[in-house]
């Protein structure tokens, strides 16, 4: 049995509860390749303005953006109980 320093027991985690932090993680991970080609937008500063193209480019980053902000924000609240409830064994 695992004891801590004061000789009390450590609750085991079960791989469960693993597996789902994990899936979070996951989750947040497979948002790299979009953002990145979302900062490739924003930081070409050097091309020539077509404001129309701009305009509707700009706006299909911003519902990614969105769509992204949504879930790291659902993600979040997720990863954070799973952390409680870690924590708490």
């Amino acid at each position: 049995m695992i004891q801590t320093e004061n000789k009390q027991a450590v609750e085991k985690i079960s791989h469960q509860n693993i597996y789902a932090l994990y899936d979070v993680w996951e989750q947040l991970q497979s948002w790299q390749e979009v953002l990145s080609v979302l900062e490739k937008f924003f930081e070409d500063e050097s091309r020539p303005i077509n404001k129309q193209q701009l305009s509707r480019q700009y706006h299909a980053c911003s519902r990614i953006f969105m769509m992204f902000y949504l879930d790291f924000r659902y993600s979040m609240q997720q990863m954070e109980k799973q952390l409680l409830e870690l924590q708490s064994k």
